[in-house]
């Protein structure tokens, strides 16, 4: 069955060059990567829920970091993207962690022309449809 989303996925990684890499973290709830496109260089943290990041499966790592994205875009401002992160909106790295987040947002949708999994969340939840294919790339 051939889906779209993923065509779309691949695309893009193809049109930019994008490649993502796992960065050492202390952190235990989130999994630091380097996205990197020909001309930028962003590191960004992922939410790897179902540990679905495996550097073998670029198209994955992708989706991963574009959801990362795609959270911050649709947080108001840094308490309520705390709050749904489970953060602690007092440790002040998290805030310059956000304010680089919006930073490599703003370079890459410029870059891209929007930040975009493709994929709906729904079929991630359930881990079906288009994600499901995804996760057997």
């Amino acid at each position: 069955m051939d889906y779209p989303e993923i065509e779309r996925l691949k695309a893009l990684q193809e049109k930019h060059g994008i490649s993502i890499r796992q960065l050492p973290s202390e952190e235990e709830d989130f999994i630091l990567v380097e996205l990197r496109t020909e001309t930028l260089i962003f590191q960004i943290f992922v939410d790897d829920e179902y540990k679905d990041f495996d550097e073998n499966k670029p198209l994955m790592c992708l989706f991963l970091a574009l959801q990362s994205l795609e959270d911050y875009a649709d947080s108001d401002d840094y308490l309520v993207w705390c709050r749904q992160n489970g953060l602690n909106s007092s440790d002040l790295k998290w805030l310059d962690y956000y304010k680089a987040l919006g930073e490599a947002y703003d370079a890459l949708l410029k870059k891209f022309g929007e930040i975009d999994t493709y994929i709906n969340s729904l079929d991630y939840q359930l881990r079906s449809g288009a994600f499901w294919a995804l996760s057997q790339l």
